[in-house]
């Protein structure tokens, strides 16, 4: 069960990481329809929570897994696109204080903040109290880790490549700092690796094959998302991974 929970996570992971930066990279006239046939795609997985929920066998995990994965392209997407975003989109004043700093940075993507806790709680309010919460599961794990990454950008990690994102969206590279690690990331990396420690213990002493499935495939989504965090502590050529992605995004864009 944990190979098969590897080999679903790693896909998937890889796949839509490179089908999102290949899509932040078109042109206006495709990013529009791409945003809106994601947004339909989110809609029907949200729309599926509860009967995913209700439905505790191995079949409805992996396709719950894949379901909150469909969710969170649109949220991101959304935000990378610079559709939803905040109130600010300029770059900050190299005299900000840091204070400031974090409040304009803030300020950047308060809208989409609101949006990503909007949908999270919607779907954990849908699946609530049914055997099945791999959705929800999955999702909070994505919004927590999220979070962590970005609360390292801001405080400083040694890597970051600012290449991945959209012209229009590189006023925020302004509110991070790369070019040396911070004690947080060292911390929330380390914190992060415990849970996900526990995320396999639980599965291996669960007793449903269903609910073993599931933590393995959050524990193997936990464990990429530890690795992201390590790819912002020391450079390791992780552009390889989506260099197709990238290729076909540039020459999409052109």
């Amino acid at each position: 069960m944990i190979w098969l929970a590897l080999g679903v996570a790693v896909l998937l992971w890889w796949l839509m990481t490179g089908l999102a930066l290949m899509s932040v990279h078109q042109p206006l006239k495709l990013k529009k329809p791409i945003l809106v046939g994601s947004a339909v795609l989110a809609v029907l997985a949200v729309l599926g929570v509860e009967g995913n929920a209700a439905a505790h066998t191995t079949v409805a995990t992996i396709a719950g897994f894949a379901m909150a994965l469909l969710i969170w392209a649109f949220l991101e997407l959304s935000y990378l696109m610079g559709y939803i975003t905040g109130p600010i989109k300029s770059a900050a004043r190299d005299d900000m204080p840091l204070h400031k700093r974090f409040y304009y940075a803030l300020g950047t993507t308060i809208y989409h903040e609101l949006l990503v806790v909007g949908v999270v709680g919607l779907v954990c309010i849908l699946g609530a109290g049914l055997p099945n919460p791999t959705i929800q599961n999955t999702l909070a794990v994505l919004w927590l880790m999220r979070w962590s990454t970005k609360l390292n950008l801001f405080f400083g990690v040694r890597h970051f490549n600012s290449d991945w994102l959209p012209e229009n969206m590189r006023y925020i590279t302004s509110y991070l700092k790369a070019g040396e690690n911070s004690w947080f990331i060292v911390f929330s990396t380390t914190l992060a690796a415990f849970f996900t420690y526990l995320l396999f213990f639980y599965g291996q002493i669960a007793v449903e094959p269903a609910t073993t499935l599931s933590l393995f495939l959050i524990g193997w989504l936990a464990v990429l998302a530890v690795l992201e965090h390590c790819f912002l502590m020391v450079p390791m050529g992780e552009t390889a991974l989506w260099r197709w992605a990238e290729a076909g995004g540039r020459k999409s864009g052109r």
